[in-house]
């Protein structure tokens, strides 16, 4: 070996066990029986074998099994008889996974190509690792590989022979000479590069600590830094003079290269997605394993705008510690680790209590989802019978890795600040945000959060308290797909405004859509209390041939979690005003599994007693109650309201499509049954909703309109009033209104009258008067008062 290729070797600086590392070495402990099933010997060389076949992407496969491995033989606390394998036996698999991957790299003999056959994608069979030729995205994504054979080789110590590491030494001279003095790529819009910098960051901090003895050891380490400051820089960051490390300001560190939009959220496969957002925290915790594992100290570029970007991720996460996807997932929605590596890095090193009580909840929802599934990362059922979209669900069994590095985390750098306590945390975290940048508006509510994506992926998620484990973060959720004969789909925004409010907001969008062939308009109102008040419609610019309209779909998760008491119990009911239908979730090969029920304009429909929606829509309500996946997501139904399914006609001008919604999350059939919904009649280009005792409105128009929102209510029903002037005229309402031009406007009623006669009232946020306007007396209750006004009498009320 030569001197350039001399390894460092020292010993690991593991701490004792801490509460946290002790339940996620239960988490490695329980899946090490699955990974030993897993496991198998590759003949071509001795002392060799893999895992999961041997011949996923990048080699991630058998890293995983043997970082798992690797881990769990390094704790005193191990437990062989719940991991079904002796310490040597850990040991001895890690150490024959090493060898395998020396082997099969592009540095190892022409002839040790991975097996002929495996489970994962064909291509990647009888092939090397390395993906040398074949360009930067392929190659440079396996630094996460060659960071995991560094630390698994240091922690098994002396079980790795002075053959081995020559062989493993070779693998990051390798990824430097491709690497070590590459400047970071640039990126924003549809594919951000925030993942690509930071995995290369992972992969060339390793090289820097594995051959810290090399000549260009010190050039490495520097390229490293870059790459880890790059993982997130916004476009504000090429403005900021202030000095940072290294001699450099931000500004002259930043460059031209950008990751993160300037609201700190990143988008990748055309959407805000909250996974590669999620991903420069994510290698921040696999950095500070990677430079922990070797005694050094984790340069501070990994942490630059790391706290800007964690900030933005809280905010949306769940209770389950899952991130919220705002313009949909194209991943299997319900990881079985939601972001413990992620909520763990933003404890522990950027030292954030918030996020050490996120981390609680997701390794809580990860220790149940693991048990539900026999202590596999994977339902056995589901991976034997599916594929997501890319490979068979089997081969995921490798998220094992996003455990194994939050214990090491843990076992390197303790367990963090103390976690705020949930009600702290859920009262900081409440209220509404608007992302401008990234087109969307969050909410955070006592009975969930909701979502409205304007830009990329037009859609609204009204999730429940249960998060995505009710309702999926399915791409296009809610808002409308229309498909038009002979034009392409596209998106040519008019306008989009927000009326932000501290615990609710409105927001109305157009867009000009299919080639400027049609027109489509929304309202979405995120009320207090969680409600959800929604208008939709789509129109025609010219005349054209309409093939298909759907309209408030929503997938409903549908899976069996049996450690998980309060929700994915394996069934959904579905109630609607003609009973109540029990839907079971389960996976099948057979398309003619299937269940659908249509439903003819039920006017309302409750899911499992989480969701109620009242409605009015175009077409037909639609329940596909799914058993066979082409592509698996997760196991889940799809409600669509309203679906028009047959090619038609439209003229210019003309109405295509329209859809109004109360949503209310937490709500049970039978309250769903008697909620009310006021659609008002509006002037054209305007729209305007009442229901849960809020107005929303909207002007979709380019001018000012005086407007007058009509509606009527049933005998003995309380009026609810709103800021501005209200006539009543027998159960008739008209509600007078200026709507300025491209605007959304939201108002809560400030109380509520039954009147015998026709008045006349004019509301502020504060006082209210009201006038007989008839010709006779008139009785008047506003709450539990009751007057007697004259004909032409006024009276202040409040």
């Amino acid at each position: 070996m030569s001197s350039r290729l001399q390894p460092a070797r020292p010993q690991p600086a593991l701490r004792p066990e801490t509460a946290l590392s002790r339940r996620y070495l239960r988490v490695i402990e329980n899946w090490l029986p699955i990974g030993r099933s897993l496991f198998a010997p590759w003949p071509n060389r001795p002392d060799c074998g893999h895992f999961l076949g041997g011949c996923h992407w990048y080699g991630i496969e058998t890293i995983a099994g043997a970082l798992a491995c690797a881990a769990a033989a390094s704790s005193p606390e191990y437990d062989p008889q719940v991991g079904g394998c002796s310490r040597d036996e850990l040991r001895t698999m890690a150490r024959q996974a090493i060898r395998y991957l020396c082997f099969t790299h592009d540095t190892g003999p022409a002839d040790c190509v991975r097996p002929a056959q495996g489970l994962g994608r064909k291509e990647n069979w009888g092939t090397k690792w390395g993906e040398r030729g074949l360009g930067f995205f392929r190659e440079s994504q396996c630094g996460t590989t060659v960071a995991g054979l560094a630390i698994v080789a240091l922690l098994l110590g002396d079980a790795i022979d002075d053959e081995t590491w020559a062989m493993l030494a070779t693998i990051p001279a390798d990824y430097a000479e491709r690497f070590g003095t590459m400047d970071p790529k640039s990126g924003i819009y549809v594919n951000t590069q925030m993942e690509e910098n930071g995995w290369t960051s992972c992969g060339l901090a390793s090289v820097a600590c594995l051959l810290a003895d090399a000549p260009e050891a010190e050039q490495w380490a520097a390229t490293a830094r870059r790459w880890m400051f790059s993982t997130v820089t916004a476009p504000q960051d090429a403005k900021n003079l202030g000095h940072f490390a290294d001699g450099k300001t931000v500004a002259q560190l930043t460059g031209e290269t950008f990751t993160a939009l300037p609201d700190h959220m990143a988008e990748n496969h055309g959407m805000v997605h909250p996974n590669y957002t999620g991903a420069s925290i994510h290698f921040t915790g696999y950095l500070g394993v990677i430079t922990g594992v070797f005694g050094r100290p984790l340069p501070p570029h990994a942490r630059f705008n790391r706290a800007r970007i964690y900030e933005q991720l809280k905010l949306t996460t769940d209770r389950t510690g899952s991130l919220h996807p705002v313009q949909g997932m194209d991943w299997p929605y319900l990881s079985t680790d939601p972001c413990t590596t992620t909520h763990a890095a933003a404890a522990v090193i950027l030292r954030d209590p918030d996020a050490a009580r996120l981390e609680r909840r997701a390794l809580t929802t990860l220790e149940q989802r693991q048990a539900s599934n026999g202590g596999r990362m994977i339902d056995p059922a589901i991976a034997e019978v599916c594929h997501d979209i890319q490979d068979p669900m089997v081969i995921r069994e490798c998220l094992i890795t996003g455990p194994v590095y939050t214990y090491l985390l843990h076992r390197l750098h303790g367990d963090g600040p103390a976690p705020t306590s949930e009600r702290v945390l859920e009262r900081k975290l409440r209220g509404v945000r608007v992302y401008p940048h990234s087109g969307f508006v969050f909410q955070r509510h006592p009975r969930g959060q909701t979502s409205l994506a304007w830009r990329n992926c037009q859609m609204a998620l009204p999730l429940t308290v249960d998060g995505i484990q009710t309702v999926a973060p399915a791409t296009g959720s809610w808002l409308g797909e229309v498909t038009v004969k002979d034009r392409p789909d596209s998106q040519e925004e008019i306008f989009a405004q927000v009326d932000r409010q501290a615990e609710g907001f409105a927001a109305a969008f157009a867009l000009h859509r299919a080639q400027g062939s049609v027109r489509q308009e929304v309202l979405y109102a995120g009320l207090p209390d969680g409600s959800s008040l929604s208008f939709e419609r789509w129109t025609a610019n010219e005349s054209v041939v309409v093939t298909w309209v759907t309209q408030g779909f929503l997938r409903i998760i549908n899976e069996r979690f049996r450690a998980m008491k309060t929700n994915c119990r394996g069934y959904r009911d579905v109630t609607t005003a003609a009973g109540t239908e029990r839907f079971a979730g389960f996976v099948s090969a057979d398309p003619a599994s299937d269940v659908i029920r249509r439903h003819v304009h039920p006017g309302w429909i409750n899911l499992d007693g989480r969701l109620g929606i009242v409605f009015r829509g175009t077409g037909e309500t639609v329940y596909h109650n799914r058993h066979h996946f082409p592509t698996w997501w997760a196991t889940a139904d799809d409600l669509v309201l309203s679906r028009i399914d047959r090619p038609r006609r439209v003229k210019a001008g003309a109405e295509i499509a329209r859809l109004a919604a109360l949503i209310t999350p937490g709500q049970p059939a039978k309250k769903t049954a008697a909620t009310v919904l006021h659609e008002l009649t509006a002037p054209p280009d305007c729209a305007a909703l009442i229901g849960a005792d809020h107005l929303a409105a909207a002007n979709f128009g380019v001018t000012t309109v005086h407007a007058t929102l009509r509606t009527t209510f049933g005998i003995g029903e309380h009026m609810p009033i709103f800021p501005g002037t209200t006539r009543i005229a027998g159960q008739n309402v008209s509600y007078h209104l200026t709507l300025p031009p491209a605007r959304a406007m939201l108002h809560r009623a400030v109380c509520h009258l039954v009147t015998t006669g026709p008045i006349e009232v004019v509301a502020t946020d504060t006082t209210v008067l009201a006038g007989n306007t008839g010709s006779s007396a008139t009785s008047l209750t506003i709450g539990r008062r009751h007057v007697r006004l004259r004909s032409g009498q006024w009276l202040k009320l409040t």
